[in-house]
């Protein structure tokens, strides 16, 4: 059997309490003196306790004002529509996770036809033809052989469509082939060969005028990844490593081998259907149209982003800061989300962002015209946000901290867009991601803000808990 062609790199939480700090003491050169101020605001700023645990800077500017006691509400959300389509991974496979439901996924897409088309110029035979997966990600048991089988579609794929978890494609029965995997951490992948007859098939395709991506979409529509019924693990397939390989030669000329692919690609459409029964844990009635609050859930909150499971966040007394007279300044601002941990299927989301939702829960975003591409709403860095209304382009993303146990987010400049009537005071969602910077760089220099690949492509999951699930702290001025 022929190795591939060539070599795959696989990717594995009111009362306002207020602090004013003046200097009410002059120095006049007696060190006794000094030595009895110094003492004495040593033990003014004791007995404040100023809040060094949360990464806030200790030393504040004279006439800042602080409060940590503003109302931060949270609740569970199930997100109103999970678009994978196009990611970095197709799931297919399933677990029983006791704390987010048990999982079943599978995997389809459209097949790309290396180089665009498929031609022969002269008379070919036919070696064989074998699949290929490979795997970077699993989520659940990993002691145990794991079946996935490859089927053929019967169903075109919609290159418009932005598809979604709950979305599925008819496939026929029988299956293609059967994978046979044993899950590692470190990802992996395999083959197995083929029908001659559908390997004859491909090659036919060629002759002639040969066939080109749209005709061969129509005749051969794709492929569906489907788990076996005892499955213990999710797969995140590589979006890329999923693909035929045909091989044959010239007639003329036995000794050089030729092969030609036939592999999902995000370019195409692809995507997992992902379902969730939930009954028996403490989501069980969670839905779109209703959040669980704290009290439902035995003071809990949770995430998941594959399943579009995450926690909001609304700011209900902001405006409580308004009340006296003259202009407010958001100094800094600080929100923690105290995490209890993870599942035993995974560990904990290790990279999240927050995102603006509207009413329905459905993260809002702003088509970047002439490309496609939707620049979500994210919590933006100081540096350069809300410079316009329609750019996006500097979301903040934080990583989990496991000494703290937290997610941490500056929110001086979103607060004070809510108090100035910029933004909309909607809530805030977590958004799992699965990179440290949705803005990347293309091959000739110019920045590209990358989203929909790095999105819902994970089932590690957080619970976040503790004395509460966040907790907001603000510095803040007034002028007149």
């Amino acid at each position: 059997m022929n190795s591939p062609k060539k070599a795959r790199k696989l990717l594995i939480n009111t009362t306002i309490f207020t602090r004013n700090w003046r200097d009410s003491r002059s120095f006049n050169g007696v060190r006794l003196s000094l030595l009895a101020v110094l003492v004495a605001l040593v033990s003014v700023l004791v007995a404040c306790e100023e809040p060094k645990d949360i990464g806030l800077p200790p030393n504040t500017a004279i006439g800042v004002l602080y409060t940590d006691t503003l109302t931060v509400s949270t609740s569970t959300v199930l997100l109103d529509s999970v678009e994978n389509d196009r990611n970095l991974l197709l799931f297919a496979g399933q677990y029983n996770d006791p704390v987010f439901g048990k999982v079943s996924a599978k995997a389809f897409g459209q097949l790309y036809v290396e180089s665009g088309n498929f031609k022969t110029e002269t008379e070919m035979v036919y070696d064989s033809l074998v699949a290929w997966v490979g795997y970077t990600y699993v989520y659940g048991d990993t002691t145990r052989s794991q079946e996935i089988f490859l089927h053929r579609l019967t169903e075109d794929l919609d290159t418009a469509k932005r598809y979604t978890a709950n979305s599925s494609a008819t496939y026929e029965a029988q299956p293609l082939a059967k994978f046979e995997l044993t899950p590692t951490a470190k990802g992996g992948s395999k083959y197995v060969k083929l029908s001659d007859a559908l390997g004859r098939e491909l090659l036919e395709m060629s002759k002639g005028s040969g066939i080109t991506q749209a005709d061969f979409a129509k005749k051969f529509k794709g492929i569906a990844l489907v788990p076996g019924a005892t499955n213990t693990t999710v797969f995140g397939f590589s979006n890329g490593v999923v693909y035929l390989e045909l091989y044959y030669h010239s007639a003329a000329d036995t000794t050089k081998k030729l092969a030609t692919d036939f592999s999902t690609n995000r370019a195409r459409p692809s995507f997992s259907q992902i379902k969730v029964d939930r009954s028996g844990t403490k989501l069980a009635g969670l839905s779109v149209s209703k959040p669980l609050t704290a009290s439902a859930t035995g003071g809990e909150m949770f995430l998941q982003g594959a399943t579009g499971v995450t926690t909001k966040v609304s700011f209900p007394t902001i405006e409580n800061l308004k009340k006296e007279s003259g202009r407010i300044a958001i100094n800094r601002a600080e929100l923690q989300f105290f995490v209890k941990g993870g599942s035993p299927g995974g560990p904990v989301t290790s990279v999240v962002s927050l995102a603006q939702t509207d009413a329905n829960n459905h993260v809002l975003y702003t088509p970047e015209p002439g490309t496609g591409t939707r620049l979500y709403h994210l919590v933006q860095t100081q540096a350069g946000t809300f410079q316009s209304a329609n750019k996006w382009y500097y979301p903040q993303i934080v990583g989990y901290s496991s000494r703290m146990k937290t997610y941490t987010f500056d929110l001086t400049t979103y607060l004070q867009a809510l108090l100035v009537g910029f933004a909309p005071n909607n809530g805030l969602v977590l958004f799992p991601l699965s990179t440290t910077s949705l803005v990347q760089t293309s091959s000739i220099g110019t920045p590209q803000y990358l989203s929909q690949p790095y999105i819902y492509n994970q089932l590690n999951g957080s619970v976040l808990s503790g004395p509460t699930s966040a907790k907001l702290v603000v510095f803040y001025t007034y002028t007149p």
